[in-house]
């Protein structure tokens, strides 16, 4: 799969389709400018009877109510806990022991940089997935033998940041634009279809330049 997204004939494909893609959108540009030239008031009203507003906060809101999951987690501690220790054990090994830097280089397609940079990048993720794997391993046993003290440091630890409210406002209507173009539909016919005229052409260019 790796060969096939690095070849050039796929990268050609990859391309040849994006160029398609902008030459049809210039297309659908120009069939608007021309309506909102020639139609204005037709054009206007297609759009107004096409144009829907769904609001990403009330479909969100679900994902942003906090849930308490402490008497499932106190309810199967043990089993959590060894899930904790032996996974976190089981990858530190693996980890320390049968770690290839030259073959995480070629997983991760860093060969195009320089040695000792890679090295570098690989090494660093290597000793962050470690400590990472121990920290798993005392979350375990905290869980298991000592749930008092995780408690602890978790109601030290947890905060509650909320999307929703830093977005606010993120999501509200703004028809500037919209308004605009209804109070001077040919002017904005005329600059749309000279936008899209020029992306045609270039694009069209460019599409005959891969030929």
């Amino acid at each position: 799969m790796e060969a096939i997204l690095n070849s050039s004939a796929f990268r050609q494909w990859i391309a040849e389709v994006l160029t398609v893609f902008f030459l049809v959108g210039g297309l659908v540009g120009v069939a608007v400018g021309v309506s909102l030239i020639v139609n204005s008031e037709r054009t206007l009203r297609f759009f107004g009877t096409m144009n829907r507003w769904v609001s990403l906060r009330s479909t969100s809101r679900p994902l942003e109510i906090p849930r308490d999951t402490t008497q499932a987690v106190q309810k199967y501690r043990y089993w959590l806990g060894a899930v904790f220790v032996a996974g976190g054990a089981f990858a530190t090994f693996i980890l320390a022991t049968q770690y290839d830097a030259n073959a995480a280089t070629k997983m991760f397609n860093l060969t195009a940089l320089r040695p000792v940079v890679a090295l570098w990048i690989v090494d660093s993720a290597r000793w962050l997935l470690i400590v990472g794997n121990l920290v798993a391993i005392v979350v375990g046993i905290l869980l298991a033998f000592f749930p008092a003290a995780l408690a602890a440091l978790e109601a030290r630890g947890s905060s509650w940041f909320s999307e929703r409210r830093l977005l606010k406002g993120g999501d509200n209507q703004n028809l500037t634009l919209d308004s605009w173009v209804a109070a001077y539909p040919r002017r904005a016919g005329v600059i749309i279809t000279a936008g899209a005229l020029l992306m045609i052409g270039n694009f069209a260019i460019m599409l005959l330049g891969m030929r």
